[in-house]
């Protein structure tokens, strides 16, 4: 999976690549294991029925305290399990991105088909970290059939989350060994995300990769981006994404899914896909990039409204908007920069000097 330099060890690149290949397999294994672990849960809970002292679910607690600190104001009865359902798959997602990733260098951490993550999983959150967060009794203040309905369903989103997380691994891997006229699926994913950042904030995306490409490159020499490559455009596209949060804040500007809006991220989803897009997969990636731009415009302006009307305000929703679009559009960006320069140490070597 990685190239081996003169030291018998890994080269950084190859390290960062495969870490970040494992962090987003991980990711999506554990917000699918997230779903799994809900319905098993679903399905074991009248039959074990757990203790919960009477207080609201953890994850409905942690909702709440958020909204609290965010906004000032707490969720109302009706929107807190949604809240809770949110935290629930955040943490899940997280937890799996952090697994993912370890598993790339410490493959330890995948043994017992997951079965000791699932177990770890359990200890540090349930037991450990939400009772510490205030949001549940001491451990010791349940019953035994609590705590092994506990570590039970954790265990089902360890197995769930090693399984997928490997299978996903696989096909990265497949992907990264197949001809270059073929179509990967980091071809699909890598435009599809940016396109997603890029419904939420126009700039963003585009900044963040032609910033990669003005300083790691992105092999867009001799095309018609190569304009990218230049500092002063990354320097602009930033200036105008630093605008762009600010603007977001004040009263009376378009929504998103007017067609101005629209237009904007169709296009600059269209460029950051094909900016970052491996050579002979530009057309695509724009494409999917735009496609991505067009949906994630929709679907995050109704979970906005959503938000904003939970909390009753919406500026501490506009914020985590910015930093998921910018979060996300670095990470990709990034990635896709590390690859590049992988294939570009990699070619020289495959083909021999001189050839």
């Amino acid at each position: 999976m990685n190239s081996i330099n003169s030291a018998g060890r890994p080269s950084t690149v190859d390290l960062l690549v495969d870490t970040e290949r494992g962090a987003a397999a991980g990711a999506l294994a554990g917000f699918a294991a997230s779903a799994v672990m809900n319905g098993f849960q679903s399905m074991v809970s009248p039959l074990v029925s757990p203790s919960g002292g009477g207080a609201p679910p953890a994850t409905e607690q942690a909702a709440d305290r958020f909204a609290l600190l965010a906004a000032g104001t707490r969720l109302d009865e009706g929107d807190r399990p949604q809240g809770g359902n949110a935290v629930h798959y955040v943490v899940g997602t997280a937890t799996g991105a952090l697994y993912g990733a370890l598993a790339e260098s410490y493959p330890a951490v995948t043994r017992w088909q997951g079965l000791a993550f699932g177990l770890a999983s359990a200890t540090l959150i349930d037991q450990i970290a939400v009772p510490l967060a205030g949001f549940a009794r001491p451990p010791w203040r349940y019953t035994l059939r609590t705590h092994l309905y506990g570590y039970a369903s954790h265990l089902v989103f360890g197995f769930v989350t090693e399984k997928l997380r490997a299978l996903l691994r696989e096909k990265l891997e497949q992907g990264r060994l197949v001809r270059r006229n073929s179509i990967t699926t980091e071809d699909i994913a890598v435009p599809l995300l940016l396109g997603l950042a890029n419904g939420q904030r126009t700039f963003t995306p585009p900044a963040t990769v032609t910033i990669a490409a003005a300083s790691s490159g992105l092999a867009l020499e001799g095309t018609p981006l190569a304009i990218l490559n230049s500092r002063w455009a990354g320097a602009l596209l930033g200036a105008a994404a630093v605008g762009e949060y600010f603007m977001d804040k004040q009263p009376g500007i378009p929504a998103r899914i007017a067609p101005a809006g629209l237009a904007g991220r169709a296009v600059g989803g269209a460029l950051s896909g094909a900016a970052a897009a491996r050579p002979g997969k530009a057309v695509l990636a724009a494409g999917v990039g735009a496609a991505g731009a067009l949906a994630s415009a929709y679907v995050s302006y109704r979970v906005r409204m959503t938000l904003a009307r939970a909390l009753g305000r919406d500026r501490p929703v506009a914020f985590a908007e910015d930093a998921l679009a910018l979060v996300g559009s670095v990470l990709v960006a990034s990635y896709a920069a590390a690859r590049q320069k992988q294939v570009d140490r990699r070619e020289p070597a495959r083909f021999g000097p001189g050839s």
